[in-house]
């Protein structure tokens, strides 16, 4: 298959996007660094839109079954709120996480609605609970297999950055350059 009609991420997730790196400008290294931050942007975006579902689920399920009293809408302010809470412990992160919107959204927006959309999400009240509880293991797996491709984007994306690093430190390259300097 041709490498422009394959989609970014199995381009970087293909072994040859990091081999010989060493042979490539500074200029390609940046510039496949960039396309991995994009690409890792896109999937973190749409893992963040699995959660939020995934929470909006969890929190009707609560109500239902008495945890919580509060109805759904009043609760979502601190439901998407708590999300962003997920996965903090007191060290910081290797990465700086992006929270940006992705330049193409929709796509991942579209994927995620296939799943659990608008019209699924504005129904709740009258979805069974195995049904919720369904269309829940539906977005984990699927965040999941998100996970796993992001994974594979980070492996690259710090081979590139080893990649640089190693030139900045040997002196092959100015670092000073990259400051504008």
């Amino acid at each position: 298959m041709d490498a422009r009609k394959r989609r970014r991420y199995e381009v970087i997730a293909d072994p040859a996007y990091v081999e010989n790196l060493e042979a490539r400008s500074l200029e390609d290294l940046r510039s496949l660094r960039d396309e991995c931050r994009e690409v890792e942007n896109e999937l973190s975006f749409e893992r963040r839109l699995c959660h939020a579902r995934i929470d909006i689920l969890r929190a009707e399920i609560e109500r239902r079954t008495g945890e919580q009293d509060q109805d759904l809408l009043s609760r979502l302010p601190e439901i998407l709120g708590s999300a962003e809470l997920r996965g903090g412990g007191s060290s910081l992160p290797e990465r700086a996480r992006d929270l940006s919107v992705p330049r193409n959204a929709d796509i991942p927006r579209r994927r995620v609605e296939e799943i659990a959309g608008e019209q699924t999400m504005a129904r709740l009240g009258g979805l069974q609970v195995s049904e919720i509880k369904e269309i829940m293991t539906n977005l984990a797996e699927h965040e999941r297999s998100l996970s796993a491709r992001r994974n594979k984007v980070h492996e690259a994306m710090d081979r590139i950055q080893a990649e640089i690093v190693r030139r900045y430190t040997s002196g092959e390259a100015d670092p000073t350059a990259a400051l504008g300097g």
